[in-house]
């Protein structure tokens, strides 16, 4: 009896199924976030895998569902295809998948150059030869045609060459790449590469070898595209993606290995237990082919006796799992196998002409119940043998292998549904503070910006003001004075003409002043509802029959700020007639003040039209001094940069949401105190 260690790595049929399905579902894995990763990647215009990638994977998938099929239907129905014709199948796909994966990872590096863009062209060509070279296979493989698995092995070996070509290839390139998961594509690589390569020598490898290549081959696969689909979580920009490999990852593993423990747990119970009950026949028989061998009686003799024939007939009804039994002794064998027409049929003769059972193929059920020596006769091999049928333990590990999936699968789903409510959550919160944090960045730019445009403004308003200070003077004097009488009427009106824009100098420099902060606030106690009151008043006359409706809405309780009134008049004023000038042809004008609910408290006010808007190139721009919107002559562009300097100089904010043709918003929030 084998080892319990020993059975999780024997290549019996139900582990061949479990290993294939665990592949199934990582290749299957990868494929999924391979093609959300482009979906969501295209829609947001970034770079994304390259679309041969999803294709490689999907003959991957292919490959392993065709294996996936085959053993379990051998395992859950008994019964099995004609395996050297879909061998040949799978290892096409197989090989193609590897050549089109390494294409894809060749065509997406940023820094390719001809040299790869005409390797991966080849290599995609390669698909035609591989295509051609499994039908090949199959055809040579077909019952129809003999027996030709030397030349199978031989179109094999030369694909297998092919794709390890490819990967060294892949492995190439992908060192060069540097984006997430690089790391583990180069183990998913390697570790592909080394499974092929024991593919490959495994056709020069004797049979006694066992079923250490095989396992070894089985391993580095499952490593291999374990890291396949890490890799594939790792190149999203999403963390939901992420969280969903890692998750399926866990619950793919964990399953796959109850899976195969349990499997392999049943089964040596149940061998075990098939050795003990059958243990009784056994010592009857030995015990009987000793008593009459002393007798001088040869196994035909033997098995002639009815106490014997009838032990031997009620046993097969006994054991259920018991399907031959042979008994070799002095040369000649004892055969009695119960065929499926519940018939046994008895063979007695030298071991050497005996015929020996039909071969099963690979899933053959059969296995040795028992084997006790037989000791006192010629031969060393001398024995007798028990071969019994796994189709009761199969049907049994099957339905706990069904059951542990579903348990499994409703599981990970809750645990999905659950977890990806919590993290997509998380990723709106971690989007939206991401949204704020380049906001706020953008706003202390703007800040940093009109700072140092206003130690300019300042400093240029003083240096003008002096001059402009005389000329007004003197200009107003040589205007009004005596020496007017002097002056002919073209020259009077030029001299108006040079007080008036020396005038209109003097407040622009006043403006400048306020721009660069550097004027003195008289702070006192204000009403920010009167305030707006007051301001709508003094625009009122350009609302008055005209096309434009006001609305007002204002909290009754708004707290009373520390500011000053005539400057912060002053602001308002500038944001009723900004939102007047942005509807010449009416609209709705909307005026609301409320308690600002953020920390600090104090109030928040906004103006609001229905306006032509401002586009998204322009928005940024409408606080900078001199720049306006209006046609030439109708403004300075220093109405919104002054409101801006007094807006801060009140500890406050001031910012505008608007976009073409959809009217504009500024909101202004004050605090209650002024530090």
């Amino acid at each position: 009896m084998q080892s319990f260690l020993w059975r999780l790595a024997d290549s019996t049929v139900e582990t061949q199924f479990i290993f294939t399905f665990f592949h199934l579902l990582l290749a299957g894995l990868t494929l999924l976030v391979l093609l959300h990763h482009r979906r969501a990647t295209l829609a947001e215009a970034i770079r994304s895998p390259h679309r041969l990638l999803p294709l490689g994977f999907l003959l991957f998938v292919l490959h392993f569902a065709l294996r996936t099929v085959y053993f379990g239907t051998g395992f859950f129905f008994r019964t099995a295809f004609q395996w050297t014709t879909l061998e040949s199948l799978s290892h096409g796909l197989r090989t193609c998948g590897v050549l089109v994966v390494v294409s894809a990872y060749l065509l997406e590096l940023e820094t390719q150059n001809k040299e790869e863009t005409r390797l991966a062209r080849w290599l995609l060509r390669g698909c035609i030869p591989v295509a051609c070279l499994a039908l090949l296979g199959m055809l040579i493989s077909s019952p129809w045609l003999g027996s030709g698995r030397h030349a199978d092995s031989v179109v094999m070996l030369t694909t297998d060459l092919l794709a390890l070509f490819a990967l060294v290839l892949g492995i190439r390139a992908v060192r060069r790449d540097e984006t997430e998961g690089q790391r583990a594509t180069l183990i998913a690589l390697a570790l592909l590469g080394g499974s092929l390569f024991l593919h490959s020598a495994s056709t020069f490898l004797p049979l006694q070898t066992g079923t250490i290549p095989w396992n070894a081959d089985q391993h580095l696969v499952s490593i291999s595209f374990f890291a396949f689909a890490w890799a594939a979580g790792e190149r999203s920009r999403h963390l939901l993606d992420r969280v969903f490999v890692r998750l399926n990852l866990t619950f793919i593993v964990l399953a796959s290995l109850i899976m195969l423990i349990t499997a392999s747990m049943e089964k040596a119970q149940y061998l075990l237990s098939a050795q003990q009950r059958s243990m009784n026949l056994a010592e009857f028989l030995r015990g009987h082919v000793l008593y009459y061998a002393d007798r001088r009686e040869g196994l035909e003799q033997i098995f002639q006796h009815p106490e014997v024939m009838r032990r031997v007939v009620v046993e097969f009804g006994t054991l259920p799992e018991l399907r031959e039994i042979n008994v070799y002794f002095e040369g000649m064998c004892a055969s009695f196998r119960y065929t499926e027409d519940w018939e046994i049929k008895e063979e007695i003769g030298p071991v050497n002409g005996r015929n020996p059972p039909a071969p099963g193929g690979e899933l053959a059920s059969t296995f040795q119940m028992i084997q006790l020596p037989i000791q006192g006769g010629t031969g060393r091999d001398d024995r007798v043998e028990f071969l019994g049928t796994m189709d009761y333990l199969n049907a049994y590990i099957g339905k706990y292998i069904v059951v542990i999936y579903a348990l499994f699968t409703v599981t990970v789903g809750l645990a999905t549904g659950v977890i990806g409510i919590i993290v997509t959550d998380t990723d709106r919160q971690l989007q939206r503070q991401y949204a704020e944090l380049r906001q706020t960045q953008q706003q202390l730019g703007q800040t940093a910006k009109l700072a140092s445009v206003g130690q300019l403004a300042g400093g240029m308003a003083h240096e003008i003001n002096n001059p402009i200070t005389s000329i007004l003077s003197m200009a107003t004097y040589l205007a009004d004075g005596k020496s007017a009488e002097a002056l002919d009427p073209r020259q009077l009106k030029s001299l108006h003409l040079i007080v008036q824009q020396a005038q209109r100098v003097s407040k622009i420099v006043g403006n400048l002043l306020v721009f660069a902060r550097q004027s003195h606030l008289e702070l006192s106690r204000v009403d920010v509802g009167e305030l707006l009151e007051t301001a709508v008043s003094l625009v009122e006359y350009r609302l008055n029959d005209g096309p434009i409706r006001l609305q007002r809405e204002a909290d009754a309780d708004l707290p009373t700020i520390l500011g000053d009134a005539s400057r912060l008049t002053e602001v308002f004023i500038n944001l009723l007639n900004n939102a007047i000038d942005a509807m010449p042809g009416g609209g709705l004008l909307i005026v609301r003040a409320c308690s600002n609910p953020e920390p600090g408290g104090g109030v928040r006010v906004e103006v609001a039209d229905t306006g032509c808007g401002i586009s998204a190139e322009l928005l940024p721009r409408i606080f900078d001094p001199f720049f306006t919107t209006k046609e030439p002559g109708r403004g300075t562009g220093l109405g919104l940069s002054v409101s801006h300097g007094i807006v801060k100089d009140h500890g406050g904010q001031i910012w505008a949401e608007s976009s073409s043709g959809n009217g504009t918003r500024l909101v202004v929030t004050l605090p209650r105190e002024v530090s």
